[in-house]
């Protein structure tokens, strides 16, 4: 499906094995462009502060040291404390309203590679012009930093559908060595870009909205390098998946796979895989809502700014990496699905505790202890998650499960940010919109418990067969021209990013 090999020769390349991506191009242009994404997640941090920071300002509700007050005044309808969250919000609602689109036009077109490469770029505009983020433009600054987390979750649909490719191409062996370098160049990066603009911040004594300048600034001129030499080097163009089915739209051809693959799992996969993406929806709302929420809570309630916001969520970071490691400890004295519902419950018993302990300015100290408990907790989450998800799915049909996968992460991803302003715009205290994200763990952890025992579960997902083989259309066309049947894939490719990520993931 792609235009030249992926494998090539070193002397083709120019490769060099050295980097742990054997000297494949595919494989280099993922780890350069995660390395971008890095700088994108950590940047984040700096602005949402310097946005936040910035609406207070203009609502007057910075007293002489310049620190939020409790403030009952509004800016554009809304407390400046929301602002955050109400840009989550429309990122998060216009992204998972245009997920099965932007999968179609993945899969059934041959626009992929000018589909990631637009969107790069357009992120790379909007963080330059973010720059010049003061208070005469901080509203428009957060209008585009919306449009900016949409255009993200594009840009992973688009670079993630490499990832079955390159699975075919190199073999499920040589994946188990990349896929983890390419999270690690990606998590390498935003540890550096954090430390580098903390440094900064604290060497020349500059307040949120500078610190978030510069952190704009550098983060353009990364991404301008990482993301041209991997869409334009060492990332190729692509064909299409598949065939669009006669009659059908790309709009109306995304939203039907994804309710032909719910059907066909509600049918022959309804005591594992159904519940574990009905626990995925809540449990990815309840995660990925956590560093939205946790912005504000930081600057609103401990009145920390950008640059200690940062020095939490760099601890945070930094503690991930025992948390990946006490995941596989668990998974391996039990199994993902109490691995998983384990973790949530220690997520849920973390945030509780900081909810209560974490009240005032006074206790900035705290915030950075529970950093380590709250980095620990996501290291444990997501490759518990993923791997879940990778044993869980058959090969042969992991393209067509990872489309309703990413539906899956983003349906309601907006929900626990915008209960969350509901609650602040209605004068309840911040720590109880916090503590609300510990309800969608203890739903998620519901839905996993209705899963009968391991064996079981294992046995049942890996005897159905796949959806497209159920649709006449899809088989006649499949018949026709065997090069647009789903590739394989042995991992889940589409949340690598604690953002994460991005969103966001960390959001992305």
């Amino acid at each position: 499906p792609i235009e030249h090999p992926i494998e090539e020769e070193e002397g083709k390349t120019g490769g060099c094995k050295c980097t742990g991506f054997l000297g494949n191009s595919v494989a280099r242009g993922m780890g350069i462009t995660a390395a971008g994404r890095g700088a994108v997640v950590a940047s984040n941090i700096f602005i949402s502060s310097s946005l936040l920071y910035l609406a207070s300002q203009e609502a007057g509700c910075l007293d002489e040291d310049g620190k939020t007050t409790d403030c009952d005044a509004k800016i554009y309808g809304f407390q400046p404390s929301s602002l955050i969250t109400n840009i989550a919000v429309i990122s998060n609602l216009v992204a998972a309203v245009f997920n099965p689109l932007v999968g179609a036009l993945v899969d059934f077109t041959d626009h992929r590679h000018a589909l990631g490469t637009i969107c790069s770029f357009i992120i790379i505009m909007i963080q330059a012009i973010q720059v010049y983020t003061v208070s005469s433009t901080w509203f428009i600054m957060a209008i585009l930093q919306s449009i900016a987390g949409a255009i993200y979750q594009f840009m992973l649909t688009s670079t993630y559908a490499y990832f079955p490719e390159m699975t075919k191409e190199l073999g499920e062996k040589a994946m188990h060595s990349i896929a983890p370098k390419i999270t690690i160049t990606q998590f390498s990066f935003q540890a550096t870009f954090m430390v580098l603009i903390i440094g900064i911040s604290i060497g020349i004594g500059s307040g949120d909205v500078l610190t978030a300048q510069i952190s704009q600034g550098i983060n353009a001129a990364i991404l301008l390098v990482t993301w041209s030499i991997g869409w334009f080097k060492l990332l190729p163009k692509s064909k299409a998946k598949r065939v669009l089915p006669e009659g059908k739209s790309l709009c109306s051809a995304g939203f039907s796979q994804i309710f032909q693959t719910a059907k066909h799992i509600n049918s022959n996969y309804k005591h594992s895989i159904r519940w574990y993406l009905m626990a995925l929806i809540f449990a990815e709302a309840g995660a990925n809502s956590f560093t939205i929420c946790a912005v504000t809570y930081l600057n609103e309630v401990l009145k920390m700014s950008g640059t200690e916001t940062g020095i939490v969520f760099l601890i945070v970071l930094v503690c991930t990496i025992p948390g990946s490691f006490l995941c596989e400890y668990v998974v391996n004295k039990t199994n993902f699905n109490t691995g998983w519902r384990l973790n949530m419950l220690y997520f849920a018993v973390v945030t509780t505790v900081g909810v209560f302990v974490l009240n005032d300015e006074n206790d900035k100290i705290k915030t950075y202890i529970l950093g380590i408990f709250w980095g620990i907790a996501l290291g444990w989450f997501y490759p518990t998650e993923n791997g879940f998800f990778a044993v869980l799915v058959p090969q042969e049909q992991a393209t067509e499960m990872a489309g309703i996968y990413n539906f899956c992460a983003l349906v309601i991803s907006w929900c626990p940010p915008f209960i969350f302003t509901a609650m602040n715009e209605n004068g309840i205290p911040l720590n109880y919109g916090l503590l609300h994200l510990v309800v969608y763990f203890f739903i998620a952890i519901g839905f996993l418990s209705l899963m009968p025992d391991w064996e079981t579960v294992i046995a049942e997902s890996h005897g159905g067969q796949s959806s497209q083989e159920q649709e006449g259309d899809e088989e006649e066309t499949t018949a026709k021209d065997p090069a647009t049947k789903p590739d394989s894939n042995t991992e889940s490719t589409n949340q690598l990013d604690v953002e994460q990520p991005s969103s966001s993931q960390a959001q992305e």
